[in-house]
């Protein structure tokens, strides 16, 4: 596997990943660099939901926070 380093881009992308998982903790987030884009799995009711994908980490949260709204 040809792994490159972190860009600053990615670098800062990598931090947004990190404060979205402490704000997030039910959901699995990660940066995939090759697409650009933010990607989020719920740790319940995987099987039923889709992950969420977004450009920007507040894209991303804000899929979250409708996701939630619409489990109540």
């Amino acid at each position: 596997m040809n792994q490159q380093p972190a860009t600053g881009n990615d670098a800062e992308r990598w931090r947004e990943v990190a404060r979205l998982r402490n704000e997030h903790t039910d959901y699995v987030i990660i940066w995939l660099a090759p697409t650009r884009q933010f990607r989020a799995y719920p740790l319940k009711q995987a099987r039923r939901a889709a992950a969420l994908t977004a450009a920007t980490a507040a894209e991303l949260a804000d899929q979250i926070s409708r996701a939630h709204q619409g489990r109540r």
